[in-house]
């Protein structure tokens, strides 16, 4: 979920709440400002009333108010003396034919010594609406106001924030040994351009220091490669020699041994830099198909020397990459097929236009699909194997832009490539 997505998702409850809370304690002060300025308009027309009779010592006639409705009653008890109040109460109205709502205002009056109890009411469905319209459109405009913060937010943000994501966008194709120089945009932002500065920075540090290791194991390597190979041949004449006892043969195979090993570490770690430091850019169209059974042929005789069952459905296919790279990727591929299967096993291969698979039987347990391809990972630590085929494996498919996918199904291991098609026209040169 994006930040301005996460930002509305938190932001919104909160705007609803508060708009829901001010539109419903707008109406209630509304209504109590109509009501209460209701409430003068009948304490004034009271006053009207009382002064009337005190003067004329006698009621207003009917056509004194048309908009009120007054009613009288003889207090019996004189004495009792009516604190004026006010009251609500539905009373049916003959123009409406219905009940609605009325306000009235209960006093006493004292006429020709007598003590009388009038009631001043007067409709208030005038006053519903107008609460309800003056509430409605204090809601719009809430909401109005709501709706446009919204909007301005959601562009607001987007704008704000687009930095950031240009930031990530770069960061995204960013590549270790790739010696891209990114240039990040300047922005208004303090913020964004002091991130800028420190990814600028780390980048610039950890390509430098890849490089230097980079260095370092390629001049390793080459060092190490002379006396290796020079330990190696003087191991072959002294197993050659024919005075040696049993244990020191043993001794000497022991160590030739170590030293293959080292041979092949070696041999293996110059091919991953030489991978990294893209000395095999040179690409050309590949007949797939033609490549497989070399291997196929190549093989045949260790296959059978492992009784190891063959199943292959090869088709025409080709792409385009570097023909050692590939030869390099069928090799370690259909090797640790063959090597790390059962007697008797079986090997599976299958090749069409965009793809190829395979498939062999094995341990019955999958390899860690999160470390498969990392550099000397071994599922069983005192294999002899280095734990780099699977590594150059995968350096080759980013080179060659392949996707490598590894599953561990029906107890047998499986690699799939999947490549993009390229067009098999006659000036394509295929090896």
């Amino acid at each position: 979920m994006k930040l301005i997505s996460r930002y509305n998702q938190i932001s919104l409850p909160v705007i609803l709440g508060l708009f829901l809370l001010s539109g419903l304690g707008s109406y209630i002060w509304i209504d109590n400002i109509l009501v209460a300025d209701f409430d003068d308009s009948l304490l004034e027309q009271s006053q009207k009333i009382s002064a009337y009779v005190q003067k004329n010592d006698t009621f207003p006639k009917p056509g004194f108010a048309d908009d009120w409705h007054i009613s009288i009653q003889q207090n019996n008890n004189n004495n009792n003396k009516i604190v004026p109040y006010f009251a609500t109460q539905k009373e049916y109205d003959e123009e409406d034919k219905a009940f609605v709502p009325y306000r009235s205002l209960i006093f006493s009056c004292i006429k020709s010594n007598k003590r009388y109890i009038i009631k001043v009411s007067k409709s208030m469905e005038a006053l519903s609406g107008l609460s309800r319209s003056i509430a409605l459109m204090s809601v719009i405009t809430l909401l109005s106001v709501i709706i446009a913060t919204l909007l301005l937010n959601h562009f607001l943000l987007k704008k704000l924030w687009k930095p950031f994501y240009n930031t990530l966008n770069l960061l995204k194709d960013f590549k270790l040994g790739s010696y891209q120089k990114f240039k990040f945009e300047k922005t208004r932002t303090d913020e964004f351009d002091f991130m800028n500065e420190q990814i600028n920075s780390m980048m610039y540090s950890a390509e430098k220091d890849y490089v230097l290791l980079k260095e370092f194991t390629e001049n390793a390597s080459h060092e190490l490669q002379t006396p290796l190979s020079i330990i190696r041949s003087k191991l072959d004449l002294i197993i050659q020699g024919e005075n040696l006892s049993d244990a020191q043969s043993k001794a000497m195979e022991s160590a030739y041994q170590g030293i293959s090993r080292l041979v092949n570490l070696n041999q293996s770690l110059l091919l991953l830099s030489k991978i990294e430091n893209h000395q095999f850019n040179d690409k050309i169209g590949i007949n797939l198909k033609d490549k497989i059974n070399d291997k196929l042929f190549q093989l045949e005789e260790f296959w059978l020397e492992k009784r190891l069952i063959i199943h292959a459905d090869i088709n025409e296919a080709y792409i385009f990459a570097n023909p050692n790279l590939i030869d390099i990727l069928l090799n370690n591929t259909l090797s640790n097929a063959s090597r790390h299967n059962l007697l008797n096993g079986k090997i599976t291969i299958s090749l069409n236009s965009s793809q190829l698979i395979i498939t062999n039987t094995g341990l019955n347990s999958s390899i860690d699909p999160a470390r498969i391809f990392s550099r000397f990972y071994k599922r069983e630590q005192h294999s002899s194997s280095n734990g780099l085929g699977l590594s150059i494996i995968k350096q080759i498919c980013d080179q060659a832009d392949i996707l490598v996918n590894y599953t561990f199904e029906n107890n047998q291991h499986s690699f799939s490539f999947t490549w993009g098609s390229i067009e098999n026209s006659a000036t394509a040169r295929y090896s």
